[in-house]
């Protein structure tokens, strides 16, 4: 397999970005990816970390804009700097699965789009489906699961049928407009959009005592783009134990 892109888009949230850059490291072939990120004017400590993971080799190419551009335009940093079939989006809040039967997560995506050949994006299943219900009742089985726009959660999508329909949107939108353009967009044109059934990803919530969201106590959901949805996460913060799962998986 060529190796595909991972656009990473960080801002703030150091503790959490680290995971996550960690579990990408950690659970994926590294002939199988190179990995891109853009950071959107995170305070100098931040920065500093990831020029270190840069220096190492392990940030394959790293953009620190001054400013927070907002998501949408970073994306499209992300896409002018992708070659190749594929690529795949990726939220900073959000921990890859370890390699299992001897593919890692990517492999597994890519397997799904040369098989659902009018498929333009497959997003990873995260642990909690936000403000979207539960569309996997009784599809613990089987491969994809249609939906019109799923998350960045590591997301592959084409390549030339994101850039041909101009990428996303240069304004500042809010919470879920990105997949919601960005896959609406691709709907447009006769392209399905699917969540993996089998590929999943966790999503981190941060504790709510110390470091709500990532932030900190002080931000809401709504303040870090999510809305306030009744889950565990958010009474008692990230499962220790499924973390160390995901970060420590090959060690």
């Amino acid at each position: 397999m060529k190796p595909i892109s991972i656009v990473l888009v960080t801002w703030y949230r150091q503790q959490i970005t680290k995971m996550c850059l960690d579990a990408i490291i950690q659970n994926t072939k590294p002939s199988n990816y190179r990995l891109i990120v853009i950071d959107n004017g995170s305070p100098e400590k931040m920065k500093r970390m990831l020029s270190d993971y840069h220096d190492l080799g392990l940030i394959h190419e790293l953009v620190l804009n001054n400013s927070n551009r907002g998501l949408e335009p970073a994306r499209n940093q992300g896409l002018e700097l992708v070659n190749g079939k594929y690529f795949v989006c990726a939220d900073n809040d959000c921990l890859v699965q370890k390699i299992k039967n001897g593919k890692d997560w990517l492999e597994k995506l890519v397997d799904l789009m040369e098989k659902h050949l009018d498929y333009g994006a497959i997003s990873c299943r995260t642990q909690v489906m936000i403000g979207s219900g539960n569309i996997f009742d009784k599809r613990e089985s089987g491969e994809i699961v249609d939906f019109p726009h799923p998350g960045g959660s590591f997301r592959i999508m084409r390549t030339n049928w994101v850039k041909a329909i101009g990428g996303w949107r240069e304004e500042v939108g809010g919470r879920g407009t990105e997949e919601r353009y960005i896959c609406g967009r691709l709907n447009e044109q006769g392209h399905k959009t699917a969540f993996a059934v089998q590929v999943r990803c966790l999503h981190l919530f941060g504790d709510k005592n110390t470091d709500r969201w990532g932030y900190d106590k002080d931000w809401t959901p709504e303040n870090s783009g999510h809305s306030d949805i009744a889950h565990p996460a958010l009474d008692k913060g990230d499962d220790p134990k499924e973390i160390k799962e995901y970060l420590n998986a090959n060690k």
